[in-house]
């Protein structure tokens, strides 16, 4: 049938009155975005780490993108609460996650329901932890070569506290495989708990964040013997490094990174990371995060997304050689 010229201008009306339907249906781009508060969720309770950094960015995102950036702490199944409610959130950048390592390990132990790399759009890095060991005031060792050595004269003899599928439990069985010896460990449900038994002298290791350690180490309820850190942490420089020790295999970097859900337009995921990224440079803000044993890392999608899938890989094949918690036990 031959085109005419009114069937021509019908069809050119009805593309340009599709481009304008797709302009009004699509996610508003770097330009227009922000246009109402955004949402910094929390998977933990307030005063945690990820708390900590949430609130820092929150106060000076918000003078940044000149719209509201709230913080809500979404606690509860180690973090999965939060992701879940994250990772089915609109695809449109107003609602983040802050995550961090424990959601890693519900990954890797089978414990999640939403995938950190498959769920998700990665946002930015927003500053990292080393883990600390310590030790009793009263036990002998006063660092890691003593401790091991006491170790191997009484097999099975140490205890340190941790949790099934957490950090600490995964680094005190790295320690045992890389020293070979046999310390035990004892499950807790409460840091403080743990701190309690080990000020007693009943668990005579210690697994816990830098950020955790400091008071402890200040107050000198217990003694830190070593970090995780490749290099010495910045706001403990005199605790040498498992590394130095001659265990380079607990080199833990626990990092704080920002995620929000999958198909959220590049255009937005670049302005968050580009307010975010100002608020890490902020003076302010290193500082205080600092005093709380949170040390910059920063970077964008593309680096966090690198981060994920390589710490998958690393902790999936650091959990296959712990039976119990490979089989979420």
């Amino acid at each position: 049938m031959p085109i005419t010229k009114w069937s021509r201008r019908a069809a050119v009306a009805a593309a340009m009155a599709g481009i304008a339907i797709t302009a009004i249906l699509a996610p508003a781009d770097a330009q227009d975005f922000p246009t109402k508060p955004i949402t910094i969720v929390v998977p933990f309770g307030p005063g945690t780490a990820n708390d900590i950094i949430a609130r820092q960015l929150a106060q000076d995102m918000t003078g940044t993108l000149g719209q509201s950036v709230i913080v809500e702490n979404r606690a509860g199944a180690t973090g999965n609460i939060a992701a879940d409610f994250v990772a089915k959130s609109r695809p449109d950048g107003y609602t983040l996650l802050i995550a961090s390592m424990s959601l890693l390990l519900n990954q890797v132990t089978g414990n999640a329901n939403a995938d950190l790399t498959k769920d998700f759009a990665p946002v930015a890095f927003s500053g990292s932890t080393l883990y600390s060991m310590f030790v009793p005031n009263e036990l002998a060792a006063k660092n890691v070569a003593e401790l091991v050595e006491l170790a191997r004269q009484q097999p099975g003899k140490l205890n340190y506290a941790g949790y099934v599928g957490g950090v600490p439990q995964f680094l005190g069985e790295m320690l045992n495989r890389a020293a070979k010896i046999n310390t035990v460990m004892v499950p807790y449900k409460s840091t403080t708990d743990a701190l309690v038994d080990l000020m007693a002298n009943r668990i005579q290791v210690w697994f816990t964040p830098v950020a955790s350690g400091i008071p402890v180490q200040s107050a000198k309820q217990a003694r830190m013997i070593a970090v995780t850190g490749d290099t010495r942490s910045a706001v403990l420089p005199d605790i040498p490094t498992f590394k130095e020790a001659g265990y380079p295999e607990l080199t833990v970097d626990v990092a704080y990174f920002l995620l929000t859900a999958k198909g959220t337009p590049k255009p937005v995921l670049d302005k968050l990371y580009g307010a975010i990224d100002k608020a890490l440079q902020t003076p302010k803000i290193k500082e205080i995060l600092l005093a709380h044993g949170i040390e910059e890392k920063r970077g964008g999608s593309s680096e966090v997304g690198a981060y994920l899938a390589g710490e998958v890989r690393r902790w999936g094949d650091i959990v296959k050689l712990s039976a119990p918690a490979a089989a979420g036990k």
